[in-house]
Order: structure tokens, then sequence, then C-alpha cells
């Protein structure tokens, strides 16, 4: 085998892992699923809308552990940039199957810069596609983009 031939197949290697790698394409597509976090201009009859998935105001990171199609659970984070200083805000989190259902998981509070992080453990939900909405006493504010986990 020739020096060359063994370099080309190293670097055709390498690049397939670091392409896999980049578009995040793991072994049966498991692990957690990310989404930005953009406001929501709701009204109080249009509320628990997903959002655009643009991440101006912050992101979301969901992930559903156990085995690839039995999920025991969803799991998550929320960080949240640039919302109203010092606001309480609900969490909320919706199936993404067109019924637009929030279900309170808990609160977020903002410092006085408008900053503030929420976890999600809802052991009643499992694999499926999800979104996340905050409220505060105007309504919608802001909401993720739909993401796919487990």
């Amino acid at each position: 085998m020739t020096l060359q031939k063994v370099i080309t197949g190293g670097l055709a290697v390498t690049l397939a892992v670091a392409t896999a790698t980049a578009t995040g394409a793991v072994a049966g597509g498991n692990g957690a699923a990310r989404s930005g976090l953009s406001t929501q201009g709701g009204s109080g009859s249009n509320q628990c809308q997903p959002g655009s998935g643009d991440s101006t105001n912050g992101f979301v990171m969901l992930n559903a552990p156990g085995q690839p199609g039995n999920a025991s659970k969803l799991i998550g984070e929320v960080s949240l940039k640039r919302g109203a200083p010092n606001t309480t805000y609900m969490v909320e989190v919706a199936s993404n199957d067109g019924n637009n259902n929030c279900m309170p998981e808990g609160t977020l509070v903002t410092n006085g810069v408008g900053n503030g992080n929420a976890h999600i453990a809802d052991p009643t939900l499992g694999g499926g596609s999800f979104y996340v909405v905050l409220t505060d006493a105007n309504g919608e504010a802001f909401a993720s983009g739909p993401v796919s986990v487990n």
C-alpha cells in the first residue's frame, strides 16, 4: 500500500466523521434538540403558538432519555435573554400535534437585565415533537420552534 493511498483513505474517513458531527447525525438520531426563543405577539384568543425557532431571545434544549422509541420522560432547559427585567414567566410545553395545548411546567424569573433560566422535567411526556412557550401577565411573550426528541 502506498503512502498516498493511506493518506487519501485517512482523509476520507476524517471527512465522513466531520460531516456527520457537523450535521448532528448520530446513530438513530437520538439526543437533545435545540431551538431558539423568539418574541411572540399572542393575544388573549391566540395563545400557545409555536415560535419561529430564531434565537433572538435565548434558547430551549429538550431531551427524552430512555431507549430509542421508548422515552421515559421529557427534560429540558430554558434560557431566556433580554426578557422583561424582574419578571416571572410561566413555562409551558406543548406537543406539536396541531392542538396548541400548553401544559404548565414551572416558572422562570428574570434578573434585573431580563435574563433567567428554568428546568423542565415531566415524567408524563416522552418522545415526540414539542415546543416551549413563556407567558407573562399579558399572555404569550416568547416561544421556541418545535423540536423532535427520541
